[in-house]
């Protein structure tokens, strides 16, 4: 089993992401960093991301040294992402202590995206926050609002739960992106969509920034549930994107992609992929273009 680096980022890069609000559409550089962390306590069984943490705790000022070792590779970005595979708020999994360090080197970045589940770390939020010369964001993982999904993933909180998280946020004055999964076992691919809307619109109205949509895919986990997992083609995401971004005028929308960008497609698809991802970082329809 691979014993990470404490001092060393799991990876990172440069991206483009789309920004949407009620002034407009625009696309900002982001740089992403996959800090080495904890393994997260909360063990949701659909989320692989255990994979890449350790069991014991980070020393004072490693988590520093990683973004550090990231940041002398990347290009300038006006926002930064640093996802530690769990819980940014875990004292266990990131020192407070590193608070102060980190926020000098994300002083340049307009916007801080860090992500945390509802249960862990509340006040330290307020106390990284004030330490900001930019915007904080949370992204938390809703997943579905589908009845039991959340019990049978082992997310360990209720949707109600998740409306008061992203409320406090809010007043606040901390913003939401959250992650939703299209899909679970045994299920059809129409009442996979149905609940993806159903989802997201329910994300929308407690005030989420930005959605992200993340397609049900194999070797994820989901414990002992063996049932199958329903079909997503990029002809249904994009149906599925064009009414997402048909249901609101200021939260961005996004997919994830990943999958299909290492898949040997047809042409159609090839177009399909193409389109999508261009409407995505416009934030605009796509079905027209994608035939």
């Amino acid at each position: 089993m691979t014993e990470f680096d404490y001092h060393r980022p799991i990876d990172f890069l440069a991206e483009r992401e789309p920004f949407r609000d009620r002034t407009g559409n625009s696309i900002v550089d982001v740089n992403t960093l996959f800090l080495t962390g904890r393994r997260c306590p909360i063990g949701c069984n659909m989320c692989d991301l255990h994979a890449f943490t350790r069991e014991d705790s980070p020393p004072v000022g490693a988590t520093v040294d990683q973004i550090d070792h990231a940041l002398r590779r990347l290009p300038p970005a006006s926002w930064i992402k640093l996802y530690n595979s769990g819980n940014f708020f875990d004292a266990a999994s990131l020192p407070p202590a590193d608070y102060d360090a980190i926020a000098r080197r994300c002083e340049p970045f307009d916007r801080v995206i860090v992500e945390n589940h509802p249960k862990i770390g509340r006040h330290r939020h307020l106390d990284f926050a004030r330490r900001l010369r930019g915007k904080l964001e949370v992204a938390v993982g809703l997943e579905s609002v589908q009845p039991r999904v959340l019990s049978r993933i082992g997310k360990r909180m209720t949707r109600d739960e998740f409306d008061r998280y992203a409320g406090w946020l809010t007043a606040n004055d901390i913003d939401l992106r959250v992650f939703l999964i299209i899909g679970s076992p045994g299920i059809k691919t129409p009442e996979a969509v149905r609940w993806a809307k159903l989802s997201l619109r329910h994300a929308i109205a407690v005030g989420a920034r930005h959605i992200s949509l993340l397609p049900v895919r194999n070797g994820a986990g989901w414990g002992e549930d063996r049932r199958p997992l329903p079909t997503l083609t990029l002809q249904t995401l994009c149906e599925v994107f064009d009414d997402a971004i048909a249901s609101t005028q200021h939260c961005c929308i996004s997919i994830d992609l990943w999958e299909f960008k290492h898949q040997t497609l047809q042409p159609s698809d090839q177009n399909r992929l193409r389109c999508l991802s261009g409407a995505i970082l416009e934030q605009r329809a796509v079905m027209h273009e994608a035939v």
